[in-house]
């Protein structure tokens, strides 16, 4: 079973604020139970595909559970939803226009964090995996810091081979979810969250390393040099 990625988190929560509403209660007096068939098995046909009907029907479950307003909210009409998926591609259009921008520029971390962020918006609006392609194949080699004497375990967000080597790290910060730019390193120590994903310290200031070789997260050894 995969997990399910951001895009695929946010194309839940369309399809649940354009139409759970709809579905529940009215004059067939459904079930919230009944909302989550409807939504996972008329709306993300391709999602319950890739990861299989049990995952979606969680996903959604859990979506619901989380903005039960999304439920008793005035329901939509078409135009409305037209309008909001326009208004969602436009949003996205933007970002990729910013994305072309900038891998003319060469500058091929901020591009793909561009696409990214066109993706977020509308994940249905364009194939952005083309996108990811053409900006990785004149990606220049990677430009590391000297962190000799350190234990290192190298995380791609963005892996440049496959399969990755580890786990790409998605984010810092269990709450603010902060960007995460490709080749940045997390290093091995007793820190208190394992993982970026699930730190708690993102405002707090860095910790450098001994002899200043690089300067960390200290909640999870995010390298922030």
């Amino acid at each position: 079973m995969n997990t399910l990625s951001r895009a695929d988190r946010v194309t839940i929560a369309h399809v649940c604020q354009d139409w759970a509403a709809i579905y529940y209660g009215g004059p067939m007096n459904l079930s919230a139970s009944d909302a989550i068939r409807y939504l996972a098995d008329g709306h993300l046909e391709a999602l319950t595909a890739q990861h299989g009907r049990d995952t979606i029907w969680r996903a959604v479950a859990a979506h619901l559970d989380a903005h039960p307003d999304t439920l008793t909210t005035s329901r939509t009409t078409q135009a409305q939803r037209e309008q909001r998926q326009a208004d969602r591609n436009t949003r996205a259009a933007a970002y990729l226009d910013a994305a072309r921008d900038h891998h003319r520029r060469e500058l091929p971390y901020e591009a793909l964090a561009l696409i990214d962020r066109a993706e977020v918006c509308s994940p249905s609006f364009k194939d952005f995996d083309h996108y990811r392609a053409i900006v990785h194949h004149k990606f220049p080699p990677p430009t590391l810091a000297d962190l000799r004497g350190t234990e290192l375990r190298h995380r791609r967000t963005l892996p440049l081979i496959s399969p990755a080597p580890t786990a790409p790290v998605r984010y810092h910060g269990a709450r603010e979810q902060q960007w995460v730019y490709p080749g940045r390193h997390v290093i091995n120590g007793p820190w208190p969250a394992p993982t970026p994903e699930q730190c708690t310290e993102v405002e707090k200031d860095g910790l450098w390393l001994e002899d200043g070789t690089a300067l960390v997260c200290a909640g999870c050894g995010l390298d922030m040099t």
